[in-house]
Order: structure tokens, then sequence, then C-alpha cells
């Protein structure tokens, strides 16, 4: 297995990520990520350097944080790697310089001494970095002054390159598929794990990694999941329930999807149909004003006027999730589309990729929730998730 991108995709990434630096005055900068079977924290490292660590679990009296790797970023220099593995894949990873460590964060500390680096220095990261890590590096390293700035890479990768976009073309067909079998089997009447068994075949043979397959109906069709630890439930719904179904995973190359649809197993109602009418509907609108320059607060504050216009009752799931969707990459990412987690400069951008997601409610009914997955184009979005809204 080869690198997906060529060596002139991560210098590019490489050159923006440092003109973020010089603007922010950073020197250096240390990335940190974590993998071992997590999504969601191990994105900024595999933007940089294609590394994944594929080992987890507690400290021994032999290594600590596995899982975690660390990159260092220095003006005038190519990146460093560490990682927590004794060999590193070279025909994978896209830097040159790697160290391999039992010990990834005192391996950090050590190379920034040797290198001269002091005061200064931006730290990604912090937001799920374990203590007793940042403590080992803090303390190995009483020369630097760390300033945490989780969204220096972050603020890179918002913005897709062709390669990327082509990319998640690919991840949004698998998505779709594995949408489509996920409720086409709660539509018949499968057991949720049974159908959740059958998305997650078509995830991992067109290369995805699960990190979730959420579903419910019923009774419970208000909380997010049915059974929450695995996802599914070994239940199946009965005739007339609304059916819930979503499917997150890193599709391609680690590139993030998270599409859900509703819909019912039998006939709906006339009341059923209205609901999740009305939240694709939601969808669709705001997918349509999503475009480049358009202020997300805007785009928020109409999802809450379309939601308050349909009326029924607040949605359990609006309140875990106020937004009505999310930038998105190697996994979740900034900004939401929110009136009260936006900022206000946040804006719709060209080559940015988002989710766009909707949540109602009906006392007699249940809830709903639709999102798709859409590319910011310049003369017109592109929809990845091409799902139909009923089944």
């Amino acid at each position: 297995m080869l690198r997906h991108f060529p060596i002139e995709e991560y210098q590019a990434r490489w050159a923006r990520v440092q003109q973020v630096m010089a603007e922010d005055n950073f020197e250096a900068a240390v990335v940190v990520s974590r993998g071992g079977g997590t999504t969601d924290n191990c994105g900024d490292v595999l933007y940089l350097s294609n590394h994944y660590s594929v080992s987890g679990g507690m400290d021994s009296r032999i290594w600590s944080a596995r899982s975690f790797s660390g990159i260092i970023l220095q003006k005038g220099h190519e990146p460093e790697l560490h990682i927590d593995e004794p060999e590193p894949r070279r025909d994978l990873i896209s830097v040159a310089d790697v160290y391999c460590d039992n010990h990834p964060f005192l391996s950090i500390a050590r190379r920034l001494k040797e290198r001269g680096i002091t005061g200064r220095v931006a730290f990604c990261g912090a937001w799920f970095m374990p203590v007793t890590y940042w403590r080992q590096l803090r303390d190995a390293t009483p020369d630097i002054e760390w300033v945490d700035a989780d969204d220096l890479i972050r603020r890179v990768r918002a913005i897709k390159s062709p390669r990327e976009l082509d990319v998640y073309r690919i991840a949004g067909v698998a998505a779709t598929e594995a949408t489509d079998v996920l409720m086409q089997g709660l539509t018949m009447g499968k057991l949720e794990r049974e159908a959740a068994g059958d998305a997650a075949r078509v995830v991992v043979a067109r290369g995805g990694r699960i990190q979730a397959i959420g579903t419910n109906h019923g009774d419970t069709i208000d909380a997010d999941y049915r059974f929450p630890l695995t996802g599914s439930a070994d239940d199946a719904p009965a005739p007339g329930d609304l059916v819930r179904g979503t499917v997150h995973a890193a599709f391609q190359q680690g590139y993030y999807l998270d599409p859900g649809r509703t819909s019912v197993f039998g006939k709906p109602s006339p009341r059923q149909r209205r609901l999740i009418e009305a939240t694709a509907d939601i969808v669709q609108r705001l997918s349509a004003m999503m475009r480049p320059g358009v202020r997300l607060l805007d785009v928020a504050a109409e999802g809450d006027r379309l939601t308050q216009a349909f009326g029924g009752s607040e949605s359990t799931l609006m309140k875990n999730f106020p937004f009505y969707g999310h930038g998105i990459g190697l996994s979740f990412e900034q900004p939401r589309i929110s009136t009260v987690m936006s900022e206000p400069e946040d804006v719709v951008r060209e080559s940015m990729v988002f989710g766009v997601e909707a949540f109602l409610a009906d006392d007699e009914t249940g809830s709903a929730f639709v999102e798709d997955i859409l590319i910011i184009g310049r003369d017109g979005n592109e929809l990845l998730t091409r799902s139909p809204y009923q089944y």
C-alpha cells in the first residue's frame, strides 16, 4: 500500500501552516494527535504526516502515552514526527525525519532541547491531552512558554485541496450506500444490530473505519441511540414505528462523514410524513443558503425560524446538539452552524465541507433527524450524500 496523496500535497500543507504560524507570531509549534481506535483526535497529525497510531492501552513500566504521536514544526525547518511505534511505515508517511520512542512526549521534549527551541511555542492538542502527559511534557521543557493553539492546524485544513475534495467524492458514494443499506434494513423491520452490521460491511469494504452506527426506533426515538453502548439495539421496530439511522465513519483516507435519515417501518401516517418532510426541507433550505461569504449566524437564524414555524415540541436531540451542522474533514470540525455556538466572524468559504442537519419533534409522533454532507463550490454546492429522504 502506498501513500494516497503525493508528497507535493503535504509540502503545500506545511507551507500553509508555516504561514499561519507566522501570522500568529509563532516560531515553533508542537502538534499532537491520538489514534488507537479514535477518529476524533487523529486529524492534525494525519493531515500533516499521514501517520496514524494503531495501539492504545494504559501506561506500563516500559511505555507511556500509547496511541499518541506528535510533530515539531519550526520556521525554516521540515516537520519532525515523533511516534509511539518501533518503526515508521515509510511507504505511508510523508515526513522524512521520524523518531520512534516508547515515551513520545519525552521524545518531543528531548528534541526541543536539542534543537534549542525555547520561549513561546504553540501547542495544538490541549483540548484532549491527558493531564498526566501534559505534565510530562511541561516538566521536561522548563524553558518553553506553552501557548494553547488548538485551532492552528484546523484553520488550515478547513479549506480542502482539490485532491482532498476528490477523496470526499469517493467517500460520499460509500456514505450514501451505507446509509441506504442501514435505512432499508430498518424500514424492513430488521433487528437494529443486523441493519447496522449490513451498513458496517459497506463502510469497511469500501475502505472506511467506523466510529459509530447509531440507530433508534419506537418508544426511544427521542434519544440519540436506542442502546448507547454499541449504537444499535438487539430488537426490531414494529410496524408504524419511526426509525432513525446515522453512519459516523472515516469513509476514505480518514475523511469523515456522518449522514443521517429518519423514516417509518411501513406506511407513514400523515403526521409522520409531515415531520420527516419538514425536517428534510429545513436541511435543503439551509444547504441552499450555504454559499461563500454567508455568515453562519444568519444560516442558523433561518434554521431557528423554520424550526419555530413547524411548531411541535422541542427536540431532545436539539437540546444535545443545538446547531444545524458543522464543518467536517478528518472528523467533526469547527465552525458550527448555530445561534449560540457560531462566532460573528464565522462565514462559509469555498472548498469547505459541511454537514447540514436538522431536528424536529412532535409530541404525538416522535422526533426526526436528517443530515446531508456537501462541498461548498464557487458556482454551486455539491451534495455528497444522495440518499432519499424517505424509504
